[in-house]
This record gives C-alpha cells, structure tokens and sequence, in this order.
C-alpha cells in the first residue's frame, strides 16, 4: 500500500506535490498553536482558585455564582426571549454546489453589563472582549429572514435559504466568569474631575456667570473665579460624601493581557476543564498526524524507484 502511495506521489506534477505539502505544513502548524493555547487555558482554569465576591482580592480572580439582570432586562432579537445577555449571528446562502456558502447579512450582542451573585455579594460582568461559551444556544433555518425559531426540534431541513443562531445568558443562570476584578474607589482625583466639570457647565451657563461676577462688567476677574471655584470644591465634596456613603459596585472585565483570558461561561468549571482537555488533546493529536503523514510523503517523494 504504501509503495502504491509513494509511486502516486511521485507522479505529481512538483506544483501540486508543494502546495499540498504547504496547506498541510500550515494546517498542523496552526493546530499545534491552537493546541498549546488550550493547554495553557486548561492550566490558567484549573489553577485560579475561586474567590468569593466579598472577600476577593483586586486582580484576576475566578468567580461563581448565578446571573442577574443589571436594571433591564435585555431581549435577545430572534427569539425575543427576555435574558441578561445575547448574541445571535444570521446567514444567508449563495452559490450552489461547490459554490454553495453561508454570508452573514446581520449579527450581534449584547454590550451592556449584567450582575454576578454567589450569595455573598454582586459585581457587574463587563462583556467587552470576553470568551463566551454559553449552554442556551438555538440554531434553526428558514426560507426568509423573518422565519421564527421552530418549537419542535425538526431533524431533517428542507432546503432553506437563512440559518440563524442565537445564544444567550438567562437570568438565574449559573455563570462562571475569569476576569480582571477591581472595586472602584473614590478619591481626590475623583472630586477634582467634578470640579472640573462643574466649572466648565458654568461657564456656558450666563445666569451663573452672572451670579459671580460681582462688579456687573461681565466678566469673571481672578476674585470672581475663586469664588466660582470655592462653590464648585463644596459641591463636589457634598457630592463625594454621598458616593462614599453607597457601598461601590465592583465589576470583573477584560484584563487587557493576552496572557490572562476573559473567560464567561454557563457551564460549570469541571465542563470547561473537558472541553478544553478535548480540544487540546484532539488538536495535538492532528497535528502530529499532519506531520508524519508530511514527512512520509516527503521520503516517498525522493526516494528513489
């Protein structure tokens, strides 16, 4: 067989014979990537303990707990399903035969944040630049844009010119998230940023530049804006004293660090270890397949008769 093998692929043309041996050097190359990039996600999981949220510290933490709405309810646009988060992609076929391909004409999600509550407190899930692998997701096909998800599972598709595909976090979901988590604090640099706003509505305000300038000649003299200042200062210390006297809301978000992942996921921590054990193992596995086969078909390439 593999004499067989080795006489076919001396037969190649040398052009066919080296793309072949390209696509496939690449392919392995970036299955290998793939593969040492869930590795290092398998390790980063399973090595980040799980942090309580009212005794976390500020850093990468890893957090359990359940989903909350933030304020309102968002609703995912296909299925119009009340959640706390969505994302929903819609295609369109074009071509036939070996043309035949799925074009995105819409797609989406969900920017604004959501609560996390493990029982000892809440903080908001900042969705921007997370990983989301969420078990609530619908995929369905229809012959026009405005097809409805089905209600029944339907196994066999007729020939259909949409696919739709929606996922979603649902309010009271488990959630596991892996991010960057820090608590606001409020300090001078706070108050002085609403001085600084505060000086500046005013100055478009003529009633207020009215009301401090003294003399009446119209305009504020050097007097005249320290008075101006000194107003703005006790407000935003009033202001301030409020703030602090409310419990601050922390939040988890992306970490920045290509090296820290921002992951959020409705499957439970042990889930997440598989799937990704999976995908590392399986990857790995190709790509070394991918590589004997290459360095098989090169020997047999010139070898000699």
């Amino acid at each position: 067989m593999f004499a067989s093998i080795a006489t076919e692929l001396r037969a190649l043309e040398s052009q066919e014979f080296w793309i072949g041996a390209l696509v496939a050097a690449g392919l392995a190359a970036f299955l290998l990537r793939s593969a040492l990039t869930s590795f290092w996600r398998l390790r980063i999981v399973a090595d980040t303990p799980t942090a309580r949220i009212r005794s976390a510290p500020q850093g990468y933490v890893e957090l359990i707990g359940l989903a909350r709405r933030h304020r309102e309810s968002a609703v995912a646009p296909l299925t119009r399903l009340p959640c706390v988060w969505y994302r929903y992609r819609v295609e369109r076929e074009q071509g036939a035969g070996r043309n035949r391909r799925w074009v995105t004409v819409e797609h989406g999600e969900h920017p604004a944040p959501f609560l996390l509550d493990d029982g000892t407190g809440r903080c908001l899930v900042e969705p921007a630049g997370g990983t989301f692998k969420c078990r609530t997701a619908d995929v369905w096909y229809g012959g026009s844009r405005q097809t409805p998800k089905p209600v029944k599972r339907v196994w066999v598709q007729v020939r259909s010119r949409y696919r739709f595909r929606e996922e979603r976090i649902m309010d009271g979901e488990p959630l596991y998230v892996l991010g960057r988590f820090e608590t606001p604090r409020r300090g001078d640099a706070e108050k002085q940023e609403l001085v600084r706003r505060l000086l500046a509505r005013w100055k478009r305000d003529p009633a207020r530049v009215a009301a401090f300038d003294r003399n009446g000649d119209g305009e504020i003299d050097l007097a005249d804006w320290e008075r101006a200042r000194e107003e703005a200062e006790r407000l935003a210390a009033r202001a301030e004293s409020r703030l602090r006297a409310k419990p601050p809301l922390s939040r988890v978000s992306a970490t920045g660090d290509g090296r820290q992942p921002f992951i959020i996921s409705t499957f439970d921590e042990s889930e997440i270890l598989s799937r990704l054990r999976w995908r590392a193992h399986g990857r790995a596995a190709v790509s070394v397949l991918l590589a004997i086969g290459l360095v098989l078909a090169l020997s047999a390439r010139f070898a000699g008769p």
